[in-house]
């Protein structure tokens, strides 16, 4: 027995001659190739005007991300806002990326955005512990990112 036809037979209980086997292979490519269109399609139809009200708020985010970190420099101490500085930094750092990603319409996008909203949590934690009106400001755009960051991860 010819090992495809011994295959086709074992795992998919067909009895198979040899001289049929290409006809079923055929028809075996064109039942996946139809499945893998239909599924990648559903996989990675999201384009920029879906992920606009997340894109707009991760722009948000990074602009009082910015301010803060400019802010938090001209404190008289500094040093106690180096944890917020550097937190500031990656938020800054994961939004633009997760801008870029839903702008073009990427299926890592969601994973992206699960990560930007970890590290906007992060940021608006130690912006809220301190009392600075940039840092609460800060700490709400990071929230509101979080939030739809969130949303984007979860909600396909």
């Amino acid at each position: 027995m010819h090992t495809m036809t011994f295959f086709v037979q074992k795992y998919f209980h067909i009895p198979v001659k040899f001289e049929e086997l290409p006809v079923i292979l055929y028809w075996f490519s064109l039942c996946i190739s139809y499945f893998l269109n239909r599924v990648s399609k559903k996989i990675i139809v999201m384009n920029y005007h879906e992920y606009k009200e997340c894109i707009d708020a991760c722009n948000n985010c990074i602009a009082i991300c910015n301010h803060c970190i400019s802010s938090c420099l001209q404190e008289e101490d500094v040093e106690k806002m180096a944890e917020c500085i550097r937190l500031d930094l990656e938020c800054i750092t994961i939004c633009k990326a997760a801008v870029d990603l839903m702008s073009t319409g990427s299926r890592f996008a969601p994973a992206i955005c699960q990560i930007c909203a970890d590290v906007c949590i992060a940021c608006a934690d130690e912006c809220r512990k301190h009392s600075h009106e940039h840092c609460q400001e800060c700490a709400d755009a990071c929230r509101q990112c979080a939030e739809e960051c969130m949303h984007m991860a979860t909600g396909f």
